[in-house]
């Protein structure tokens, strides 16, 4: 078994991340500009976590671990890659409840939606009101 590989998604294999997406999380929509960091094992992306810009802030959105590869520490390795030039105190995630303690696990910590800044509560709120039970945490180093 090949090892797994944590680098940036080349423009070319977006297709390929569009339809890990519809496989597994078909409500996600990849916008342009995010930075995109795939998890690949055998040359096939088995995991993904994916930046976008909110006016000067960054979020986090998009984490997804295929299913039979989950439990193995690939979010952990995503997230580990993400802190080399990625995650800085301007950084939030709207984590499901049940993945707090491994964001936590990965200097992110639970903060309440009046601290969130107006455009990011905005689209908090939006999310929300769908019944999506979601935390917010912000990075800090």
């Amino acid at each position: 078994m090949n090892s797994l590989i944590i680098k940036y998604l080349e423009p070319l294999r977006l297709p390929l991340l569009k339809k890990l997406y519809k496989s597994h999380y078909p409500s996600t929509k990849i916008k342009a500009g995010e930075k995109i960091i795939v998890a690949e094992q055998n040359s096939k992306i088995v995991g993904v976590v994916r930046y976008r810009e909110v006016d000067k802030w960054q979020l986090l959105t998009g984490m997804l671990v295929v299913p039979e590869m989950r439990n193995q520490g690939i979010a952990s390795q995503l997230l580990r890659f993400s802190q080399k030039d990625i995650l800085h105190e301007q950084v939030f995630c709207f984590a499901y409840e049940h993945l707090e303690q491994l964001y936590s696990a990965h200097g992110f910590t639970t903060i309440q939606v009046e601290e969130l800044p107006s455009a990011l509560a905005k689209l908090y709120l939006r999310y929300t009101q769908t019944g999506k039970p979601l935390i917010i945490m912000q990075y800090h180093s």
